[in-house]
């Protein structure tokens, strides 16, 4: 759909993109197998390979491509952008 197409409905020209990155977000990001996060859920949340937070699934919302941890240690509500981290289930440390 053309830029023009996409004002002549009254949809934001951005809209679509939004769209589209937020599924991509979604399908890069969501750990192995792409399964999906549900609250109460241990994960590991990983930049570039670095785990970067671990904790508890509060809240998930696909359409925004977000999802909310209660943080482990001290207990903080992080929000996690899908499009900047992986997010997946927690490794266990025993090997």
């Amino acid at each position: 759909m053309s830029s023009h197409e996409t004002a002549e409905r009254g949809v934001p020209e951005n809209a679509a993109v939004i769209g589209r990155g937020t599924d991509t977000a979604d399908r890069n990001n969501l750990g192995s197998g792409a399964q999906p996060l549900h609250p109460g859920q241990l994960v590991q949340a990983r930049f570039r390979g670095v785990v970067h937070w671990t904790g508890t699934v509060e809240t998930v919302s696909v359409a925004l491509g977000v999802v909310w941890i209660l943080e482990d240690g001290l207990g903080e509500r992080k929000l996690l952008d899908l499009r900047e981290y992986q997010v997946g289930p927690q490794e266990s440390a025993d090997p």
